[in-house]
């Protein structure tokens, strides 16, 4: 019996690739790659990683970027040997992955309910006095599910507070005093602070957002202050917040309202790729703030033109299976030859896409006189919204300026 090919790694970069392939040195465009294809680049990623550690050390706060951005503990571990504090998991799967990339300081920024990674995490304590793992909590239920021996080492807690019409949390300060005094009660724990989410909360204008985060974030600084000074929360309470668009209006917040810089953590993860679409509008730097950190787009789809069936319109292999849409469309950037050559503008628009197609309109006479498309050659796609776009790839190259493949990034999404 013939045994049948291995199937490929992942969809893109060609058939039977591994890690430690010979791509690396060679040409993101070579003749045997397949497309669509997603590309990183290294040196926006690391200009990223820069530009955000020297923000959070010139507030005097510390950093745990979100990891779900990307999934990729190679990426992780630049962070991490940049100085981050530690890795941010949304979900139980991500703990995992990451812990068992070595990473030594993980937090939880959701419930921990499932009893299996309750006990995992508990061993993972156990066996490693090293090891951190802070995770949420938010209801007496909550904690009664963490709730372990007296005896063990605990797990670390940080009491979740949440807004009106948000995501999880308890609703004002009488419900976070009675989740303290629970949590004081509760054996096989240990409660180091209080956590939130501001990214949810809404305002008819930019300014009227801003005003909304800097009022909810001050008043949650105050009532941990508070807290703290009756014996709810111990001395010197972590307070972690901060999403990627208005972390620079906490920081300002919670210094209002008298955190110090030291108890502050960040847990903002999409500066690391940035995007060309809803962070290039909305984080602190889009906003005028000042001393924000200069991010730039790491992320490029390349999509093949298929055809080009009517006048003014463009049809490129890249569809909702190959790049997010939730906040926007494809941004068209350019094109070139398949093999990399003769880049030039296009003045195009993605109307939509269909699961593996991009409908473009373009008006060549808008173009600056650059050749217009031809079938075969590629598009170059900026993307809105990281997380949404990432989680559609398996493995990815990492390309320095000139395209070619400098390494290979898994990432865990599955």
């Amino acid at each position: 019996m013939i045994e049948p090919s291995p199937l490929p790694l992942t969809k893109g970069l060609g058939p039977g690739l591994v890690e430690d392939s010979d791509l690396v040195g060679t040409s993101l465009f070579a003749a045997d790659r397949d497309f669509p294809q997603l590309s990183l680049s290294e040196s926006a990623i690391e200009h990223n990683i820069a530009q955000m550690m020297a923000y959070v050390r010139g507030r005097g706060v510390a950093l745990a970027p979100h990891g779900k951005t990307a999934m990729a503990p190679k990426l992780a571990r630049r962070q991490l040997d940049a100085g981050a504090w530690g890795i941010t998991a949304a979900t139980p799967s991500q703990l995992r992955v990451y812990r068992a990339a070595g990473i030594p300081r993980l937090l939880l920024a959701n419930q921990l309910v499932e009893p299996g990674t309750i006990a995992w995490l508990r061993a993972e304590l156990a066996a490693d006095p090293a090891f951190e793992c802070p995770v949420y909590a938010d209801s007496a239920d909550g904690l009664a599910l963490l709730a372990g021996p007296a005896d063990a080492r605990p797990i670390d807690v940080l009491l979740e507070v949440g807004h009106p019409g948000g995501r999880t949390g308890v609703r004002g300060e009488p419900a976070l005093r009675r989740l303290a005094e629970q949590a004081s009660r509760t054996p096989g724990i240990r409660v180091i602070g209080v956590a939130t989410y501001e990214g949810t909360l809404g305002g008819a204008t930019e300014a009227e957002k801003v005003e909304n985060v800097h009022t909810f974030v001050r008043e949650l600084g105050a009532t941990a202050l508070t807290l703290e000074a009756e014996g709810l929360l111990p001395a010197g309470a972590m307070v972690s917040l901060g999403g990627s668009a208005y972390f620079d209006v906490a920081v300002d917040a919670l210094a209002v309202a008298g955190v110090p810089a030291t108890s502050v953590l960040l847990r903002s993860g999409a500066y690391l790729t940035h995007d060309d679409g809803l962070y290039a509008r909305t984080t602190p730097e889009a906003r005028g703030s000042a001393g924000a950190p200069d991010l730039r787009s790491a992320i490029r789809v390349w999509a093949p033109v298929l055809s080009i069936p009517e006048p003014g319109l463009v049809v490129a292999l890249c569809g909702r299976r190959d790049v997010g849409f939730d906040q926007d469309l494809p941004l068209v950037l350019g094109v070139r030859g398949r093999d990399g050559s003769a880049p030039r503008m296009l003045a195009g628009r993605v109307r939509k896409l269909a699961d593996q197609h991009a409908f473009i309109d373009v008006d060549p006479d808008a173009a600056g006189g650059d050749a217009p498309p031809r079938v075969g050659d590629l598009i170059e796609l900026g993307i809105s919204h990281p997380c949404t776009t990432l989680d559609r790839w398996g493995l990815v190259p990492l390309v320095d300026d000139e395209l070619r493949v400098r390494d290979l990034v898994r990432l865990h999404f599955t």
